[in-house]
């Protein structure tokens, strides 16, 4: 068994059986609400099975803790190449364009997908979606911070009073960017990973969400465009491509779009300030959380730039 995948904050391992490759997914943390997150994630996962989005396919969920001491689910390993700094060797440039419509294709049909056909409206609750994600985050804000975060509290201030209509409700990812998905050779998406956070909601905080994470030439450096470093390379549409696209598949309104990116990048920043807490409690020698003393204020800088072009 090996850890595989370059993420900060989720527990993945790569199990041998023979020849066969699977994926396992334990929790992280505190056991008992990380048992209840990777649960869900392994049902969602096989909610999505014949959905038309491409998913691993659960091969087993154990609830039962004394197995591995833990509960877990194992998905099939899906082979191919998740994009963070460069394309891989060989790759021309001109894929960036098939990939980002790819990638807006499937949130797209995402979407699209029937909630009561396939029990995924079971998971959440769309009525009041936006009000809770403020409430929430700004709870969060109130346990992570570390230090005084002026920038985030005049972002939540401005949320509130801008708080768009919500479309009809949609199942959405919640982490839906680049660096969450399988490419194979070809740029074609393989699988959509990294579900712990999906839940029924409004479709457009996923579209903003991607657009906030989308790195193009001219941004700042922040923590999240670190994730995305191979869209500010030649090749990559930029947001705005992403956005129209979108629209032109879902038939969404875009007028909100700088709301919810800036949503997304409060979010994200808020989240990042907690796993800063953990660097500095000892919790955590993760390099990539120690440079958060100056990375959640630049991603708060970022969102009040959104709220900026949305005036």
């Amino acid at each position: 068994m090996e850890p595989i995948g370059e993420g900060h904050s989720n527990l993945t391992f790569l199990v041998r059986r023979g020849e066969e490759r699977l994926v396992l997914r334990p929790p992280l943390g505190k056991l008992s609400q990380g048992a209840n997150d990777v649960l869900r994630e392994g049902r969602v996962l096989a909610a999505l099975a014949d959905s038309g989005v491409p998913v691993p396919a659960v091969v087993a969920l154990c609830e039962d803790e004394e197995v591995i001491g833990a509960p877990f689910f194992l998905a099939a390993f899906v082979p191919g190449h998740v994009l963070v700094a460069a394309l891989p060797a060989g790759w021309p440039t001109t894929i960036g364009e098939r990939i980002a419509a790819r990638l807006v294709g499937t949130l797209a049909a995402l979407h699209r997908v029937d909630l009561g056909a396939t029990g995924l409206d079971a998971f959440g609750r769309p009525d009041g979606y936006l009000e809770r994600q403020l409430r929430r985050f700004s709870t969060l804000l109130e346990e992570n911070a570390t230090r005084p975060l002026p920038q985030l509290e005049r972002v939540h201030a401005w949320l509130e009073e801008n708080l768009p209509s919500s479309p009809a409700p949609a199942f959405v990812h919640g982490d839906y960017r680049l660096g969450n998905v399988i490419l194979d050779d070809r740029g074609e998406i393989r699988a959509v990973l990294d579900w712990e956070m999906a839940t029924t909601g409004d479709p457009l905080a996923d579209l903003g969400y991607l657009c906030a994470m989308w790195a193009e030439p001219d941004d700042p450096e922040t923590p999240m465009a670190a994730l995305s470093k191979v869209t500010r390379g030649p090749g990559f549409p930029g947001r705005s491509r992403l956005a129209r696209h979108y629209a032109e598949l879902s038939g969404h309104s875009l007028e909100a779009l700088p709301w919810y990116e800036a949503l997304a990048l409060w979010k994200a920043a808020i989240f990042l300030e907690g796993s800063y807490r953990r660097h500095r409690e000892g919790k955590s020698d993760d390099p990539y959380f120690a440079r958060l003393d100056a990375g959640v204020p630049a991603m708060a800088d970022a969102a009040l730039a959104r709220i900026r072009t949305a005036r």
